[in-house]
């Protein structure tokens, strides 16, 4: 199902999306099982299409609960308007199914929220950014679940200036958002907003650096190809009243680069979403006791990491002895750059799509989703979907506008 129920203006959906039915749960299932034989065990797969949670929330859940079965980690991608008029939607979600991560995307680009303005700001929308994460907080406290939850923003030449005010918003909400993804608009779809020159990675990095207060190390990961993703993991800290970021891979810091390489690989792959805090730490401490060579150099790198970091461990120290508050939330900052059809059908577009780790299964291939946005494939797929009494329709109104034509063709050169 393409269904929305906004009609954003920057939007990667095709004009058929609304008159989509949902896939049958049968070829949901298909898909899943074909991400899970690419991606692996614990392979991220986001549960996206139009709106998905215009479905009634057993179906929804229904997909995800199938997807944690065969060993995915699903995260549902929203809007969110559903989940806020029927808070009970989510909380069922996370409850009765196991959904465990939601992402909810909100800017000004979103024509058809309530209350929405074309000339409103980003900063404008942040009572609605606090509404999600209240909702993630509640959700948290009545289901006592683990709940991990996203802010993305689709980034436009008209509102490219309020992404330092949007980080600034995440930062200082942490302990909700543990992800925020900011994406560049591509001419694909129905969007009808503009991109301007300096909208590719390295500048929204600058204005995600503007909000943050400091210069972020854009390369602390390589996730992709370097011209489609930056992805980079900072922990924020709030000693009193004061936030600092925090880098986890700093640059031209080779032992921090070192450090993050072993723990994704010796680490990352036996943690699972649904363990808590103590959990995972008793798992990551008992792996460092069986490899003591890491243990200590664990060791010396926190003593070298601590020296360097004075500063800030001076910060907490001082809130300490004041009793002021101190929090340590670890949050993930991502752009992703999607292409258009003219970029894609270049030498850097190809080699792009090669590297590309963001694919969907179409006809048994994994598809790169730029090749699904800015080609003819999902419009395609939408097709299949569309329901018979829609194509009608649209024939019989295609045959009468011909008709008329002919008409008024005939009238001209009687």
């Amino acid at each position: 199902m393409e269904r929305c129920n906004f009609s954003c203006t920057s939007c990667y959906l095709s004009e058929a999306a609304q008159a989509t039915e949902p896939a049958a749960f049968d070829e949901v299932c298909q898909q899943l099982n074909e991400l899970r034989a690419w991606l692996g065990p614990g392979g991220k797969c986001q549960i996206t299409s139009g709106e998905v949670a215009l479905l009634p929330v057993e179906a929804l859940g229904r997909i995800v609960t199938y997807a944690r079965r065969i060993g995915l980690d699903p995260m549902v991608m929203t809007n969110g308007e559903r989940l806020l008029d029927d808070p009970d939607y989510l909380t069922t979600l996370v409850r009765d199914y196991g959904l465990r991560k939601v992402s909810f995307h909100v800017d000004t680009t979103q024509r058809g929220r309530p209350g929405w303005r074309p000339e409103q700001t980003e900063a404008e929308l942040h009572p609605l950014r606090d509404r999600f994460a209240d909702l993630v907080r509640r959700t948290r406290r009545q289901t006592g679940q683990i709940l991990h939850a996203a802010m993305t923003m689709t980034v436009t030449g008209a509102n490219a200036h309020g992404v330092a005010d949007v980080i600034d918003w995440c930062l200082d909400n942490a302990d909700a958002m543990r992800l925020v993804s900011f994406l560049p608009v591509a001419p694909v779809g129905r969007t009808k907003d503009e991109s301007d020159d300096y909208l590719d990675l390295g500048g929204v990095w600058q204005r995600i650096c503007r909000g943050a207060g400091r210069l972020l190390n854009r390369d602390a990961l390589r996730f992709g190809h370097g011209e489609c993703n930056i992805t980079v993991p900072v922990v924020v800290l709030r000693a009193g009243t004061r936030r600092h970021v925090v880098e986890v891979v700093r640059a031209g810091k080779g032992w921090d680069r070192r450090i993050m390489r072993r723990a994704l690989r010796e680490f990352a792959p036996t943690l699972h979403v649904d363990e808590g805090f103590l959990r995972t730490v008793t798992r990551v401490v008992a792996g460092l006791l069986r490899r003591p060579l890491a243990l200590l150099e664990l060791a010396a790198y926190g003593l070298y990491r601590g020296w360097t970091e004075r500063a800030t461990l001076g910060a907490i120290v001082r809130a300490v002895c004041t009793r002021g508050q101190v929090q340590l939330r670890p949050q993930l900052l991502v752009v992703h750059r999607f292409m258009g059809a003219e970029e894609i059908d270049t030498d850097l577009g190809r080699e792009r799509l090669q590297s590309c780790v963001f694919r969907v299964p179409v006809d048994g291939e994994m598809v790169s989703m730029c090749e699904v946005n800015a080609g003819d494939i999902r419009r395609r797929l939408n097709e299949r979907l569309t329901r018979p009494s829609v194509i009608h329709n649209r024939a019989v109104v295609q045959a009468r506008r011909a008709e008329s034509l002919r008409d008024s063709a005939r009238s001209r050169y009687a």
